[in-house]
């Protein structure tokens, strides 16, 4: 195993850890509970940005800036256009 499949793995492994915490806090059923769960998704939150951030710094994540038009095009592609869809916005 290399480098990039451990912490892509690591990586999801808090992805499922952070999201098992997401559910702890809506259920919770009160304050200390509530507060513990917030507690472990952030420290989670945190190891997990810190391996991206080595996985970056290891050339296994490529960040590329987007041009604007190329935003927009996409925006526009999936806006409502009130003729397809059954929103509340028609005219």
């Amino acid at each position: 195993m290399d480098d990039k499949y451990l912490m892509e793995n690591v990586m999801f492994g808090s992805k499922v850890i952070n999201d098992l915490y997401m559910h702890g806090i809506i259920e919770a059923a009160n304050e200390r509970v509530f507060v513990t769960f917030c507690k472990a998704m952030q420290d989670t939150s945190k190891i997990h940005y810190e391996i991206f951030k080595a996985m970056e710094t290891a050339g296994f994540y490529t960040i590329q800036n987007v041009e604007q038009n190329k935003i927009n095009q996409v925006k526009e592609k999936l806006e409502c256009t009130c003729s397809e869809c059954e929103c509340e916005e028609k005219e």
